[in-house]
């Protein structure tokens, strides 16, 4: 009787105080929101890379993903929740169970080296600074730093990760524009040219046997957006933090 009563009370309590003694509620979509990999947060700016996870009140899941240059997949699953850790096991081939953590109203899984992580909102747009008209070449020239890359829909935030030291620079001066990669290897940009209209200024170099068409333009909070082109392909896409006035 003691027990049954102790229970009534447990059930009243949590009647009140949802927020402090509801069960967790695990069900709902979730989002890929972000990725850390060799301590590079990677924050999901575009649709460009979709990954969202259904957990239904059922017990089944459904696991969506559609990646560059991949067919999208759309997998039934099964899950269960315990402790912590919500185990999903797909129905349609023999495959070991995922695991995912659920902490903080937020889910992240490990694979390939990195963590993963989903949300339940979904991406927020990356809104990059305006562009700054460039009145003359000299207004590029120092010593720039990557902070922060853009590529297949993600943004990799370089400069909280990395050392300066570490870092690929860009040198733009009179009578240079080269780039040395953190590995030593080094980069000469050809001909640049600053366009008297838009005040961004043009580089060619050789990717791989191409030429690729450069863009450096200036942003109003200081840094410099860089992207490159190959056959009107866009390969490359970053931003500079210029921190040494060379």
């Amino acid at each position: 009787m003691k027990k049954l009563i102790s229970l009534i009370l447990v059930l009243c309590m949590a009647a009140v105080l949802v927020p402090a003694f509801a069960e967790d509620d695990v069900t709902g979509v979730w989002y890929l929101s972000r990725a850390i990999a060799q301590g590079i947060n990677m924050n999901v700016i575009s649709d460009e890379v979709q990954m969202t996870i259904t957990i239904r009140e059922d017990g089944t899941a459904e696991l969506f993903s559609a990646l560059p240059g991949q067919d999208s997949q759309d997998v039934e699953a099964t899950w269960t929740y315990a402790d912590g850790l919500i185990t999903i096991t797909e129905t349609t081939e023999e495959a070991e169970p995922t695991l995912l953590k659920y902490e903080n109203n937020e889910l992240s899984v490990e694979a390939g080296g990195a963590v993963m992580i989903l949300t339940r909102e979904p991406y927020t747009p990356y809104e990059q600074p305006a562009a700054v008209k460039a009145e003359s070449i000299e207004a590029f020239y120092g010593t720039w730093y990557p902070e922060i890359s853009f590529q297949y829909g993600m943004m990799a935030c370089l400069g909280g990760a990395m050392a300066v030291e570490d870092r690929s620079k860009l040198l733009i001066a009179a009578d240079t524009m080269t780039e040395t990669s953190s590995g030593g290897a080094v980069i000469t940009y050809m001909d640049p040219v600053l366009d008297p209209e838009t005040g961004i200024l043009g580089a060619a170099l050789d990717a791989q046997g191409k030429e690729a068409e450069v863009h450096f333009t200036l942003l109003e909070d200081g840094t410099m957006l860089v992207t490159g082109h190959v056959d009107e392909l866009e390969v490359m896409r970053s931003i500079y933090c210029r921190l040494t006035a060379e």
